[in-house]
């Protein structure tokens, strides 16, 4: 009897089998004995360098740009007020939060951010709610910041119009709705095209001092050559030697551009009565035998010597000796969001484009020459492509 007893007592506790003899828990045994914790997908010792974060954005900016598609970056900051650990309860919080597909990473000692692949804005906000809401139960109070990027989907054999591409700025530009919850006051939402800043690359130090040696011994050597082109040009009119021309620079940041005149002095005025003569596709401007240019800018411009004041636009740091060549700022603003990841790094005098027949390919080969520089950006690189091109100027290819 005292067996059967304490076998009884013991019952509840044992697993019973069921019809099919699998062992089951009753389900009042399941609740307490096992309750349902989130285990996080992520660990905080293998989360990614801000280095890493870099290399994931221009990878997650890559397929957005190839497939139309958008994701977010959502960097949580934590208060000033509150020491290391709390940061790395917060981290943690992120990786239990975070999908299997996310990325998680260090933005600086103080911040954790999360790439959020294919998400929209509706999901940034769910998810920004979820984290919010977990982070002020613990005590914490983290402020978000949401970088969205929206790509523009394209194939390699596609020729956009100029009000495709226009269309496509503007919904790259769109902003992330700022419709937030009381609840959420914590939340600060930036601007949806803010991830693009974060892919800016300044000037190396070795490429900003080769630009200030080479570019001053080649102003030095240029000055006889420059200065006769200058008396060519006033002898032939009456009107200014140097032209100057707004154009986007590093991150589409607008800078003056110095070049000897080759147009006739109300070349601006006539560019809109030509815009449908261009023949380089996309919203770039070329006419291989525009009326505008006069007879001695033919000369100064099949020989490139027009060029040679752009030689004080590297002094002055607006431009390097090699780089994606800079564009008017009203073509670079109809440009589309793939094309846009030339203003990344410093505009130049050559690269790629210079040397590869300039005006005989198409825009959309042109950005990708650009940016198989930026790839590739490397000071063996840009001695090669300085050194093709005289042999390319020479020979006049492309002019």
């Amino acid at each position: 009897m005292i067996a059967q007893d304490t076998a009884a007592r013991k019952a509840p506790d044992m697993p019973h089998s069921n019809a099919a003899g699998i062992l089951n828990w009753s389900a009042t045994d399941r609740t307490q004995r096992f309750r349902a914790r989130p285990r996080p997908i992520h660990r905080i010792s293998n989360i990614h360098s801000r280095r890493d974060i870099d290399a994931i954005l221009h990878r997650e900016c890559a397929r957005c740009e190839r497939n139309g598609h958008e994701f977010t970056l959502v960097v949580v900051s934590a208060p000033e007020t509150v020491g290391m650990r709390s940061v790395a309860r917060l981290a943690k919080l992120l990786c239990r939060e975070s999908r299997a597909t996310d990325e998680i990473g260090w933005y600086d000692r103080r911040q954790v951010c999360v790439v959020l692949p294919d998400t929209s804005d509706e999901g940034t906000m769910a998810f920004v709610r979820r984290i919010t809401e977990s982070a002020n139960h613990s005590g914490m109070s983290p402020l978000c910041n949401v970088l969205g990027y929206r790509g523009q989907a394209h194939s390699d054999n596609e020729t956009l119009s100029a009000e495709q591409i226009a269309k496509g700025i503007e919904e790259a530009g769109q902003d992330i709705p700022l419709d937030t919850p009381r609840r959420l006051r914590s939340m600060r939402m930036v601007t949806a095209g803010e991830v693009a800043n974060l892919l800016i690359r300044p000037l190396p130090w070795w490429k900003r001092a080769v630009d200030i040696i080479g570019g001053a011994l080649i102003l030095i050597a240029a000055l006889p050559i420059m200065a006769a082109c200058a008396i060519a040009i006033k002898l032939s009119d009456r009107g200014p030697i140097l032209f100057r021309q707004r154009r986007a620079g590093l991150g589409g940041r607008p800078f003056t551009i110095y070049k000897f005149r080759t147009m006739v002095t109300d070349a601006e005025t006539k560019k809109s009565h030509l815009m449908h003569q261009s023949e380089q596709d996309g919203p770039a401007f070329k006419i291989k035998h525009d009326p505008r240019i006069t007879r001695i800018g033919r000369v100064l411009r099949e020989t490139s010597l027009d060029e040679l004041p752009q030689l004080f636009n590297v002094l002055k740091g607006d431009m390097s000796l090699v780089g994606p060549r800079p564009l008017p700022i009203e073509e670079s603003n109809r440009c589309a969001t793939w094309h846009r990841r030339r203003l990344d790094v410093t505009p130049g005098l050559t690269c790629i484009w210079q040397i590869k027949g300039r005006s005989t390919v198409s825009f959309a080969d042109w950005i990708r020459m650009d940016r198989r520089y930026i790839r590739g950006q490397s000071l063996w690189q840009d001695v090669k492509l300085i050194l093709l091109t005289v042999p390319a100027v020479l020979l006049r290819r492309g002019r």
